[in-house]
């Protein structure tokens, strides 16, 4: 049931594509057929023939339960969702580095120590992904957690070091930071130290209140860095202009469709569709999908060309009254396209 419905609705939505491509309807027209086989076919995988008459409403106590389910739903359903884009190798990493050196510099004042922390480039660090963060955090000296009091005295600097000698690349101003840990955004600097193959180190230099140096009076360093797999922008070519298949969006409102009275949320949603021409070998699903645009090319057009088509899709979960009334919960896993291709 569930196969022929959304079988129908994929042979709904290519009609009135078709229709449009050809220049039959207007934009205004094929929009409102657009909303009409997208009716049609909701009504269809509910196993209804048409929109449930107005009827007693569900209770304030039952409507709050299943909001709570609704939601949970739908967390389940994009959940299962990202796990399904983590397979098919979108990446992501976390890395934690911890200073190769700790050394204090040498100063002549009593009361405050200066201190030089390095960082080494890990092996562990991915090179094919791309960086989205990277937080340097001090943790507090333990001796110095008893008291209130400030326990960094001067900027907190980081630097490059490189064989020319060492380069500052930002200055934190450590007021309002030094009661407690402290949590440092270097992106920017990490992003240029992992681009640079002649910074050697990336250093932190800390200036602390001068107490006895020993173990329990030398703060902790860790920077964290959180990577994920580059998205590449492509700029369109010659062949792939705004008439090739592609991913298109129309906004649906229960409201303006007349069904807000029945369906309770979502108030609305993005009904994204695959549109457009399949030239030779652009956006292939298969070597099928070559195959047959190549017999479409020697055939001269006789032969039916590749189609585009949804390749993804994203879930979205339905709450609304069914024919005697009741309230339900109804996921939908293949109605919103996330990407097309050629088929």
């Amino acid at each position: 049931m569930q196969n022929l419905v959304a079988l129908y609705f994929f042979f709904s939505v290519c009609f009135v594509f078709f229709t449009s491509c050809l220049g039959e309807e207007n934009e205004e027209t094929y929009r409102a057929l657009q909303l009409e086989a997208l009716k049609a076919s909701i009504l269809e995988f509910l196993g209804l023939d048409a929109p449930p008459g107005a009827g007693e409403k569900a209770s304030h106590k039952d409507l709050v339960r299943m909001f709570h389910q609704y939601r949970r739903i739908g967390q389940l359903l994009r959940g299962n969702s990202t796990q399904e884009e983590k397979l098919q190798g979108r990446t992501r990493a976390s890395t934690v580095l911890f200073p190769t050196t700790v050394e204090p510099l040498n100063s002549t004042d009593l009361k405050q120590q200066w201190l030089r922390v390095a960082f080494h480039k890990d092996s562990r660090i991915n090179n094919g992904l791309a960086l989205k963060q990277a937080r340097l955090r001090i943790h507090r000296p333990r001796r110095h957690k008893t008291s209130n009091r400030p326990w960094l005295t001067k900027d907190i600097l980081v630097r490059l070091h490189k064989p020319s000698g060492f380069q500052t690349e930002a200055v934190f101003r450590t007021k309002g930071l030094t009661t407690q840990d402290v949590t440092l955004d270097l992106t920017g600097v990490v992003e240029k130290w992992l681009k640079d193959s002649s910074a050697e180190l990336l250093v932190v230099e800390i200036c602390l209140k001068k107490l006895q140096l020993h173990a329990k009076s030398t703060p902790r360093l860790s920077l964290k860095l959180n990577q994920a797999a580059k998205r590449v922008r492509r700029a369109l070519t010659a062949e792939e202009d705004e008439d090739h298949c592609r991913r298109r969006s129309l906004n649906v409102s229960f409201k303006d469709i007349g069904w807000s009275d029945w369906i309770i949320a979502p108030s609305g949603y993005t009904m994204h569709y695959c549109d457009g021409s399949c030239p030779h070998n652009y956006k292939p699903a298969s070597m099928h999908t070559q195959v047959k645009s190549r017999l479409y090319l020697m055939s001269k057009g006789t032969a039916p060309r590749p189609c585009c088509v949804p390749a993804s899709y994203e879930p979205m979960v339905l709450m609304h009254y069914d024919s005697r009334g009741k309230l339900k919960l109804t996921p939908f896993n293949d109605l919103i396209v996330s990407e097309c291709h050629c088929a």
